[in-house]
C-alpha cells in the first residue's frame, strides 16, 4: 500500500510502501516503471535503502530522515548531509584487513548478478565467513555490508550478506 507519493519535476517521492508482511520499503512495482531521476526516500530502514539502490533508474539517491541505522550505506557512499546532525564513520569502510581482503575475494567469485541467491555462492561466502571466526578475526555485520556496498555487490546482496554475517556470528 502506498501511503504517499507525488511527484516533484523529474523526482520520484515514496514516503513508504508496506508490503503485505508488513516490511517498509522505499521499492514498489510503481517505481518499476518510473521515469529516471533521483528518488527520495524518506525514513528508510536499512534494508529498504539496500533494495532502493537497485532502483536501476535513479540517477541519485536523497534520503529524508536519515538516521544512525543506516550507518553501512553512509559509511560506503559518503553522501552529502543537506540537514540535521552528520552520521559519523570511520575512514576505514572494514576495519579488518584481512576481512576486506576475504571481501575482495568473495567479490570477484561470487555472481554479481545474483548476488548470495545462488545456493553455490552463498555456500561460499559463508564458508569463507566461517573460516575468518576460526582464525580469529570480528566479523561486523554493518562493515561488511558497508563493504559490499563499496564494492558494487547488488544492494540486496549486501543485506543478505549482513544477515549471513549475524548468523555465522551466532554459531561462535
Amino acid at each position: 500500500m502506498i501511503e504517499a507519493e507525488r511527484h516533484l519535476e523529474r523526482s520520484y517521492v515514496v514516503s513508504s510502501v508496506r508490503l503485505a508482511d508488513g516490511v517498509l520499503t522505499a521499492l514498489g512495482w510503481v517505481l518499476a516503471h518510473a521515469l529516471r531521476g533521483p528518488v527520495l526516500v524518506c525514513a528508510p530502514d536499512l534494508k529498504s535503502l539496500a533494495e532502493a539502490e537497485e532502483v536501476s533508474q535513479a540517477t541519485a539517491i536523497v534520503v529524508v530522515g536519515a538516521h544512525s541505522g543506516l550507518k553501512p550505506w553512509v559509511s560506503a557512499f559518503r553522501p552529502e548531509c543537506l540537514g540535521g546532525p552528520a552520521i559519523a564513520v570511520s575512514d576505514e569502510i572494514v576495519s579488518d584487513p584481512a576481512v576486506w581482503t576475504a571481501m575482495q575475494s568473495f567479490t570477484d567469485l561470487i555472481n554479481s548478478g545474483t548476488g548470495l541467491a545462488h545456493p553455490s555462492d552463498r555456500t561460499w561466502v559463508a564458508d569463507g565467513l566461517i573460516e575468518l571466526r576460526r582464525a580469529g578475526h570480528l566479523l561486523d555485520p554493518d562493515e561488511l555490508m558497508a563493504a559490499a556496498f563499496k564494492l558494487n555487490w547488488r544492494g540486496t546482496a549486501a543485506w543478505d550478506l549482513r544477515q549471513l554475517t549475524q548468523n555465522v556470528n551466532a554459531k561462535f
